[in-house]
């Protein structure tokens, strides 16, 4: 469950950067930092690339297109993070609920 969690959570992050990507991109880029030095650092880029990272990483690899083309490249990536999300989580459950389903 907690990796459906985290799926969830990652094409949230997509779904925000489609709509506010302006207010997630500075965000993110205060919220992480270039050259991490220290643990803190790290462990700090650790986890805002683990919980909104994916939405990031599809700008930046989509941020040299237009505007509409951003946007239409971030939709159909948001609709292709969902339907894998979802077969992921029927792949990790249907085995877990034949094996647990019978106790």
């Amino acid at each position: 469950m907690l990796f459906a969690y985290y799926l969830s959570i990652q094409w949230g992050s997509v779904l925000l950067f489609l709509f506010i990507e302006w207010a997630m991109v500075d965000f993110f880029e205060l919220g992480t930092f270039k050259k991490a030095n220290t643990f803190f650092q790290k462990v700090t880029n650790f986890f805002m690339y683990g919980l909104i990272g994916s939405g990031y990483l599809l700008y930046i690899k989509f941020k040299n297109n237009s505007w509409i083309i951003r946007k239409i490249y971030m939709l159909i990536a948001l609709v292709l993070h969902g339907i894998l999300a979802i077969i992921i989580y029927f792949v990790i459950t249907f085995p877990l609920e034949l094996i647990l389903g019978s106790f």
